[in-house]
């Protein structure tokens, strides 16, 4: 019996996606497939030309052996990018005639809408509020959350926080509102007011004032235009109106919290973001690189009562060492411009992202900052799948888990704007090293435990709920 190269060479490809590789990619380089077609299963609700967007090929398209199966590894990162998939899985059939060859993208879908019960601390993150452990500054309610509106990757997102900080919010967006696939847009609405708020920075910490009244209201309104015209770049114009109104205890306590002489203002804002994203996954990555850009004018009229614009970029590359090893590099920058600014606009370290391990207790307000993180890590228990067989829903019988044993250290430094001489940290380079256990599961969840000591010689343990870069 005979045997045909293309027969071999088909062979060959299934078993070198299937993870068997008997045979060398050499002995059949310019072997090509045609894909005959394109074949989804598992997206009950997505719709196939949502999957069909994040590939990097289509039908009819003619590859060698070698491009083909890049293509399938890189097609397959792109779609586990998405908020949509625990799982992608291709596979190729040959149809061993000169039609081509079947490629079929099996996905297993997450559970997409949620109503969460809010409980949310006023702190800037779970460490800091840990320090008090002030139950009665809790507010509560309600947070509907729609990942995948009607099949088409839309976001709606419903907020009502009730209790000691007050919100109401509406976020919606669709990223595709052209037949091509390129352009998105998206609204954002809110309102909120505040019983208590951090009004100033005081020994390199943030010092509340608690009130019956409220402090401090905000309404916003903002629009965003989306322009996506590869897979990994996307380009982003925001249009936002904020408007506050101040106390006048919030006024007395910091005449810089807003530094001007009303109660009243309307902050204008028209921000550009840019993002390329190639990393292998969203929540914790092992593989590949990441860099964003954002550039915020605020004012920008002869008539506003601020005007400055504010520069935030930071990139983080992640590289597989060994099958078991990884480490990881981030960077963050910040610039402003010079003119008036609201005490409360001016944040640099110890918000969100950007702070330096070992000083979770800490902000660092200033114009500017530079931000350096580094992790070598080692898969204790590498990615595993439990299947819980008593659960029906397949969003969530099948867990995937994984712990991370690692090293860390990094450093910052902030530039002041303002000196204040209760604070010692602006200006200083700030430095943390430690070590931490991650815990990664499905839904992108992360938790981290970490010890660290920071250069003012503290030492500190840490909870964290987002992957560290």
């Amino acid at each position: 019996m005979s045997v045909s190269p293309r027969w071999l060479a088909s062979l060959t490809l299934i078993l070198v996606l299937s993870g068997f590789s008997f045979f060398s990619f050499g002995q059949f380089p310019t072997e090509k497939f045609v894909i005959s077609d394109i074949i989804f299963k598992g997206n009950k609700k997505t719709k196939d030309h949502i999957i069909q967007r994040e590939l990097t090929f289509r039908k009819g398209d003619t590859l060698v052996m070698e491009e083909l199966i890049d293509a399938l590894e890189k097609s397959t990162e792109n779609l586990q990018r998405l908020p949509l998939f625990h799982f992608v899985k291709t596979q190729v059939d040959d149809t061993l005639s000169n039609e081509g060859v079947t490629v079929t993208i099996d996905v297993s879908e997450r559970w997409y809408t949620w109503l969460w019960p809010i409980f949310e601390i006023s702190d800037r993150n779970f460490n800091a509020w840990l320090e008090n452990g002030d139950l009665t500054r809790l507010s509560y309610g309600l947070f509907l959350q729609q990942e995948n509106f009607r099949g088409r990757l839309e976001k709606l997102h419903i907020r009502a926080k009730m209790g000691y900080q007050q919100q109401i919010s509406l976020f919606y967006e669709a990223p595709y509102l052209n037949r091509s696939k390129t352009l998105g847009a998206g609204l954002q609405i809110s309102a909120a007011r505040e019983r208590e708020t951090g009004y100033i920075t005081e020994s390199d910490k943030l010092v509340y004032y608690r009130a019956d009244n409220f402090l401090r209201r905000t309404n916003e309104i903002a629009v965003f235009a989306r322009y996506r015209p590869q897979i990994h770049i996307s380009h982003t114009l925001k249009l936002q109106l904020t408007q506050y109104n101040f106390s006048d205890t919030l006024i007395n306590l910091n005449p810089d919290y807003s530094g001007i002489a009303t109660k009243k203002t309307n902050i204008p804002v028209v921000g550009y973001l840019m993002k390329a994203d190639f990393r292998d996954r969203r929540g914790y990555p092992l593989k590949g690189w990441y860099a964003d850009a954002e550039i915020d004018g605020f004012g920008l009229t002869q008539k506003a009562e601020y005007n400055f614009a504010s520069l935030r970029a930071s990139a983080r590359v992640h590289i597989p060492l060994t099958s078991r090893w990884n480490t990881a590099f981030g960077v963050a920058t910040k610039l402003s411009t010079s003119g008036l600014k609201p005490w409360f606009l001016n944040q640099a370290l110890g918000y969100k992202r950007d702070y330096v391990r070992g000083y979770e207790y800490n902000v660092i307000d200033g114009d500017h900052f530079w931000l350096v993180k580094t992790n070598v890590r080692y898969a204790i228990v590498p990615e595993n799948i439990l299947k819980v067989n008593r659960i029906k829903a397949g969003q969530f019988n099948t867990i995937p888990y994984a712990f991370y044993l690692g090293l860390f250290a990094d450093a910052g430094q902030v530039w002041p704007g303002q000196e204040n001489t209760s604070n010692s940290l602006p200006g200083k380079i700030l430095a943390g090293t430690g070590i931490g256990l991650d815990f990664v599961t499905y839904y992108d969840k992360v938790l981290r435990a970490e010890f660290s000591m920071n250069s003012e010689g503290k030492a500190g343990f840490f909870l964290h709920f987002m992957a560290a870069i």
